[in-house]
């Protein structure tokens, strides 16, 4: 059967009610939490800034290509951070194209540990174009020709722990179940379905220049079993980093990165697909830029020689 045609068949029954992962992942979740969770907002001092790219699934036709952007930072140098983002999820004939702002506010804990409380608001657009799509039965009700989209509310809420040594995650990126209907006189129970994610971490330091940073990551929505994420990075002197991932039921995953100058980070990693997608595809990959914005670091005063008396 054209390959084409069934991931054509499976996206439109997805749009159309079957409760199922809406959302894209992402291998290198770790590497841009804000896209995830938007109490991470402004947790760092500085601003900061990311670019996700994700080919999925290279070699099948109109296959998943995600992209995403997002920038957060502290407010005002309050315990409370700000951000936002955009992306655009891309499978076959259907995309998914949106933007949210974020607040989050940040309880310190003590001195080595905070809690981030956030929230984010936006749009989701889902958009269909018809006339990319065959069926074998013309005349089909949930068939059209024409390109088709609905713009729906997007809001969003997390909780995040942070320790210096150690991280936890909670977020719901979906909390508003909004109707997704596209099509006219025919009845149709399209809408957001929640999805709960939860993950953490911990640094273990090795010696002085070497780190291992296992983590792990569950993504859930009703009534599919959970995705679980495991991921390990071997650290180099805080700079290089790489390591092993494995999701459940779906890939295994290598991965490398690097921070220059403490400013920009650049993050690949490359999926070998698990399930029987195995003999139709030639992997995925997904590549991560970041630049912080750190501002001029005011200088340290010179000392002073006095000349002896």
């Amino acid at each position: 059967m054209n390959k084409k045609l069934i991931f054509s068949f499976l996206l439109c029954l997805s749009i159309l009610g079957l409760k199922a992962q809406q959302l894209p992942q992402f291998t290198q979740y770790f590497l841009n939490e804000f896209a995830i969770n938007p109490a991470t907002a402004g947790m760092k001092p500085y601003f900061d800034a990311r670019f996700n790219n994700r080919y999925q699934w290279v070699g099948i036709t109109d296959a998943p290509r995600t992209f995403i952007t997002t920038v957060n930072g502290p407010f005002l140098g309050l315990n409370m951070g700000i951000g936002g983002k955009v992306y655009a999820d891309i499978v076959g004939p259907t995309r998914r194209i949106g933007g949210a702002l974020a607040y989050s506010y940040h309880l310190k804990i003590n001195d080595d540990l905070r809690l981030g409380m956030g929230l984010s608001a936006g749009f989701l657009q889902y958009a269909m174009d018809g006339a990319k799509i065959f069926t074998k039965q013309a005349g089909d009700p949930y068939q059209s020709s024409f390109f088709q989209n609905i713009t729906v509310p997007e809001i969003g809420f997390g909780l995040h722990l942070q320790h210096k040594k150690y991280f936890a995650t909670l977020s719901i990126p979906q909390l508003y179940k909004a109707k997704t209907d596209f099509f006219v006189n025919v009845e149709s129970r399209g809408k957001l379905e929640d999805h709960y994610f939860a993950g953490g971490g911990y640094t273990f330091d090795l010696n002085a220049d070497f780190q291992i940073q296992p983590t792990v990551f569950i993504k859930y929505v009703k009534p599919t079993p959970p995705i679980i994420d495991l991921s390990a990075r071997v650290i180099y002197q805080e700079k290089v980093w790489a390591g092993l991932s494995y999701r459940t039921r779906d890939a295994l995953s290598i991965m490398f990165g690097y921070i220059y100058q403490d400013n920009i980070l650049i993050g690949y990693s490359y999926d070998y697909t698990l399930s029987d997608l195995v003999n139709y595809n030639r992997g995925t990959h997904e590549i991560m830029l970041g630049i912080r914005f750190r501002g001029n670091k005011p200088e340290e005063p010179k000392e002073i020689i006095k000349p002896a008396k």
